[in-house]
């Protein structure tokens, strides 16, 4: 049986965090205190990352949601909130596509959407890059790609920890992981018509890979979609801004929250 390692925070309503490629549960520090004050806080890591097993073959978008599921289940959670940054955004969307009875609502941060041939092509090159030379060089142009060279100046702490997460990760889980990546957004493209969940995409206005028009496309894509965009924000928001991360999180599942409460007063009358 596979072994996923999980942190559980605080009490209230399920809010499951899903990280991105190469990384694990603890790119969500800086977010977990505000969230943790109005809902239970449940992160883990994903196959093949930080300290959960990486079970022997290649890796499908849905081995990933089945982990989702498995998680819920560890901690006799029905349903949940879910909110995954990159890939861990597509397998929210996966996860809210395919069991809808799982998923309460979702939120889909810096998650790629119809990217063209030339972006595909860089991330085929990001591929060959992680297959021939390891993980260092990659780490080097993460770096670069999430953060500007200002904000890496002022915040040096978490940079480093974010590099060295990255170089700590595992190499064969880490390539498991990003050779789905490469086509991963045809998954998405299929699947988000079939969403039911209120789901919130949220980009950085600066992100280069998951951009703002691909947030925009895909809110559009899912019957319940709406999108938001940070002004002068990344890759990583719940690292370069986790006051604005957490505000629009909250303030959208808020939202929902009384929009549900409304819907379900109006079936009794």
């Amino acid at each position: 049986m596979t072994t996923t390692y999980t942190r559980v925070d605080a009490e209230g309503p399920p809010l499951v965090l899903i990280h991105g490629v190469g990384l694990d549960h603890t790119m969500w520090d800086p977010v977990v205190e505000t969230l943790a004050q109005q809902r239970q806080v449940l992160r883990y890591d994903l196959l093949g990352h930080g300290e959960s097993d990486d079970p022997p073959g290649p890796r499908r978008l849905e081995d990933f949601a089945e982990q989702f599921l498995e998680v819920l289940d560890s901690h006799e959670i029905e349903t949940s909130d879910v909110a995954g940054l990159s890939l861990g955004g597509l397998i929210a969307l996966t996860a809210a596509a395919r069991h809808p009875g799982r998923v309460r609502r979702a939120v889909l941060v810096s998650t790629v959407f119809g990217r063209s041939e030339s972006q595909r092509a860089g991330v085929r090159q990001r591929l060959d890059l992680a297959e021939d030379e390891g993980l260092e060089p990659v780490a080097e142009l993460a770096i670069k790609r999430w953060f500007t060279p200002g904000w890496r100046e002022s915040h040096p702490v978490e940079t480093e920890a974010v590099r060295r997460r990255l170089l700590s990760t595992d190499h064969a889980g880490y390539l498991k992981a990003y050779r789905l990546f490469v086509d991963a957004d045809d998954v998405a493209a299929t699947l988000a018509p079939d969403i039911q969940a209120p789901t919130l995409v949220l980009a950085g206005e600066r992100d280069s890979g998951s951009t703002p028009d691909m947030a925009v496309a895909l809110a559009d894509a899912i019957p319940s979609g709406e999108a938001r965009i940070l002004p002068g924000v990344h890759h990583l928001a719940p690292i370069e801004e986790p006051n604005r991360f957490s505000s629009a999180l909250l303030e959208f599942l808020d939202q929902q929250s009384r929009v549900g409460s409304l819907a379900e007063m109006e079936q009794l009358k």
